[in-house]
């Protein structure tokens, strides 16, 4: 059985209040940070790492912490332990990726191929990314993909050098604190195009009394892990049929319908062979099947179809942010709802009432949302927006029914 599907019986994907697409990329993030340099994708001139920047977007009270923490805690338990600090500085989390070595060391136990390993979870991304501070993001769009060596000059007076960086990120936010911890200017430089921005509305499911873990689940899924580490290592394989496949993926694929992933479009076929070395590894092998390669881009494309909804306005005008909380306000409280009870959730962020006017003129414009009469009462609610069509062919349907339960 793949470790993902025990993985997701392990988390009661089907009772818990966490939806199970938190649950399906929690278990591929801790495989990705598992897997390090170990197995790698040839690709040309260059390898494709199973490395990724994953972000779970959702409303507060959406569950994502709680799916994050079954699957950090499993990894722990693994023994893998080339974690980021909790609170560090950008420049030291820089310098923490430097292999370090004990005085003792005997040169015949010293091994020169090690990569340099990181694996940042931050259940608040904006406690990791900090505020709007576009070096860093900059910085961690070279470290995504970065081949052999990566140098950062003059570091606390030195300079560091790390070879063979391997990072990893998983954090979670949400529409309204994402405009503060990226800029926007991040969409533009590639930043953005390298994270998968994995959206759910919350379950509606509620667990008064949880489980307790299955401990013997817990210890086969441990001992996966840890045989991962020490077995695979090297080169996937591709069978024919699923270079077919991945050939008729990558020739076909129809871009996101919104201008800010643009450039995530150009990346796409990059995160997919990720997924593809994560779940063949997952199923303890080191060959990508037709079959593989079909399921992963189920995921990836559930995962796309929501993603400009995870950003919500975030790139799109300045008063973005304003935007995603008036959205945020009338999905949470059902109803019509006039211009003064939004005034009083925006009146901070505003000097004059007509400046909501002009942006609520501009949401309806956007079609973003619409004026509905119910009763007695008129007012503002959310538009109802079309699920996106794709290709019926290349996709294994029951994931994306597994997704939505």
């Amino acid at each position: 059985m793949s470790f993902i599907t025990k993985y997701l019986e392990y988390a009661n994907v089907k009772t818990s209040e966490s939806p199970a697409i938190y649950h399906r990329w929690t278990a591929i993030s801790i495989l990705g940070a598992n897997l390090g340099r170990n197995v790698w994708f040839p690709f040309g001139h260059s390898v494709i790492y199973p490395n990724q920047y994953i972000v779970l977007m959702g409303s507060p009270g959406a569950r994502k912490g709680s799916a994050m923490n079954i699957g950090v805690k499993l990894l722990r338990a693994s023994g893998y332990d080339t974690f980021a600090p909790d609170a560090v500085s950008k420049e030291m989390f820089v310098a923490s990726m430097q292999r370090k070595y004990p005085e003792d060391l005997d040169l015949e136990d010293l091994v020169m191929d090690e990569a340099s390993e990181i694996y940042a979870v931050a259940e608040e991304l904006n406690d990791f990314l900090g505020q709007n501070d576009l070096m860093f993001c900059t910085r961690l769009t070279k470290l995504w993909d970065c081949p052999h060596i990566y140098d950062h000059p003059k570091l606390h007076g030195k300079s560091i050098h790390i070879e063979k960086p391997t990072v990893n990120m998983f954090g979670a936010n949400t529409q309204q604190n994402l405009s503060l911890a990226i800029p926007t200017e991040a969409i533009g430089n590639g930043f953005c195009s390298r994270i998968l921005f994995i959206h759910s509305d919350p379950s509606g499911r509620f667990l008064t009394f949880p489980d307790q873990p299955d401990e013997e689940l817990k210890e086969d899924l441990v001992d996966m892990l840890q045989a991962m580490r020490k077995n695979f290592r090297g080169p996937v394989h591709v069978t024919s049929n699923a270079k077919n496949v991945l050939d008729r993926i990558y020739k076909s694929f129809q871009p996101i319908p919104d201008n800010r992933f643009s450039h995530y479009s150009t990346r796409r076929f990059t995160h997919l062979l990720k997924l593809c070395c994560i779940h063949a590894i997952a199923d303890m092998s080191m060959d990508i099947t037709e079959e593989i390669a079909i399921n992963c881009n189920t995921i990836l494309w559930a995962a796309e179809r929501r993603m400009p909804k995870a950003l919500g306005e975030f790139g799109k005008a300045k008063n973005s942010g304003i935007a995603a909380d008036i959205i945020s306000f009338l999905i949470q409280n059902p109803g019509p709802k006039d211009m003064k009870e939004i005034w009083k959730v925006v009146s901070r962020d505003l000097t004059k009432f007509s400046e909501l006017t002009e942006i609520l003129g501009g949401m309806i414009r956007a079609e973003k949302i619409q004026v509905l009469k119910v009763g007695k009462k008129s007012g503002y609610v959310p538009c109802h927006v079309e699920q996106l069509e794709w290709d019926e062919s290349l996709l294994n349907k029951s994931i994306l029914v597994e997704e939505e339960l």
